[in-house]
Order: C-alpha cells, then structure tokens, then sequence
C-alpha cells in the first residue's frame, strides 16, 4: 500500500513538473530568420519608392498644367480673332459705301459720311477708339472700339461697342510691353482719302504672358471720287 502511494506521488510530481517547464517555456519566443518572399520593406526601398512615385506625379503635373495652359491660351486667341473678324465686316459695310471719309489723329476718331435712311439726307458714322491704359508694360483698362450713327437733323447718336479688350496704345514710349505691337494706330487714311487701314491687337493675358491675336486690313471707299463736292461734316456735330 505504501509502494503504491509513494508511485502516485511521484507521477503527481513528475506530471507537476513538466506542466511548470511547459509553462515557463511558453513566455519565450524564439526568433527565425524571414523566408524570401514574406520580408517586409525596408526603409530604403521606401524612401526610393517615394522618390520614384514624387518624380512620375511631378511630371503627371507638369503636363496636365501645361496642357490647361495651352488650352486656354488657344481659347484666348480663338475668341479675339473671331471678334476682330466680326468688327471688320461691320466697318467694312459703312466704310465701303462711304461718300467721304476723315481721321482725326489726336482722337482717334474716324467720321464718315453716307447717304441716310431718309431720301437726301446724310448719316453720319463715326468710329471712335478709347485706347488702352497702360502701367509698367500692363493693361490696366482694355480699349474698345465704339460706332456712333446719326442722321442729319437728328437729336441723338446710336451708339454700340464694335469691338473690346483692345491693347492698342498711341504711345511709342515704352509704356507697352512691345511697342512695335501694341504701338500700332487703330486706324490710318491715305492721303487720297479713300482708303483706311484697320490695325487692332486684341486679347487677354494668361501666366501674366499677353496672348493676342492681331490683323491688318484694309477698307476702300467706293463712292469717295475726285469729282464729289466738298464734303460738309458738319451734319456730324
């Protein structure tokens, strides 16, 4: 009976011991070396791939800026050439059956004469260029091209814009940014007073750049002969 309890006990023992080693080996861990494939990223493969993702979108940037840029610089020049085009063939019509043409230099201004819509009365038309104001190679305030209309004996002018967000400017100071662009004069009469010339530069900025569209045409009177009367300007005051 004593072999048999002093056997108990010591299995008791043995068991007690091994689940204490089992117990105090459970807290430890062992540390193996990573399998190829299951590494993790190191600090320097980061900071490359960073690098490399930087660099793509710098680039992706650039284009996509550039592309916005070149879009709105196209839209700029497409709206000021279809203006000025526009402008052009509304002078064209009172320019053409014009029976006698003046133009003051210092104002800018363009008068004609043509027959009215009343029989034996005159129309006056009148072209008159505000021009633009510039400060340090700037526009500050665009011109703008305004046609006034009047038949004789009548009490007021009919007056319209014919064409705006003009950049030309009388001055050849270096006021402008280029003067031998925007230095150009709206308007010019040969000495025969027959034909007008039309120079307008019109358009925006875009980047603080100027982006213009310009053209020069050239307008002839029809019924301005050497054999008209003098001409009486006088229905245009």
């Amino acid at each position: 009976m004593n072999r048999e309890c002093e056997a108990g006990v010591s299995g008791v023992v043995r068991r007690m011991r091994r689940g204490l080693r089992a117990g105090c080996g459970a807290g430890r861990r062992t540390v193996f070396p990573a399998r190829r494939g299951e590494r993790g990223v190191s600090m320097v493969e980061l900071m490359v791939a960073l690098f490399i993702f930087m660099m793509i979108s710098g680039i992706f940037l650039t284009s996509i800026i550039q592309f916005l840029h070149t879009t709105t610089t196209d839209a700029i020049r497409t709206r000021s050439a279809s203006e000025i085009a526009t402008a052009t063939q509304r002078i064209d019509r009172y320019v053409r059956y014009a029976s006698a043409m003046e133009y003051d230099d210092a104002a800018q201004r363009v008068t004609m004469l043509m027959s009215g819509e009343t029989a034996g009365k005159q129309r006056c038309v009148v072209l008159q260029y505000d021009e633009a104001a510039w400060a340090n190679g700037t526009v500050n305030t665009y011109g703008k091209l305004v046609l006034k209309t009047k038949d004789a004996g009548a009490a007021s002018w009919s007056s319209n814009v014919v064409l705006g967000s003009l950049m030309n400017h009388s001055s050849s100071s270096g006021v402008t940014s280029d003067d031998s662009l925007f230095g150009a004069q709206m308007f010019s009469l040969d000495g025969t007073k027959k034909v007008l010339t039309f120079s307008p530069v019109a358009g925006s900025y875009s980047g603080g750049k100027p982006i213009t569209s310009n053209v020069t045409t050239t307008f002839t009177a029809r019924n301005v002969k050497a054999t008209n009367p003098t001409p009486d300007f006088s229905v245009c005051s």
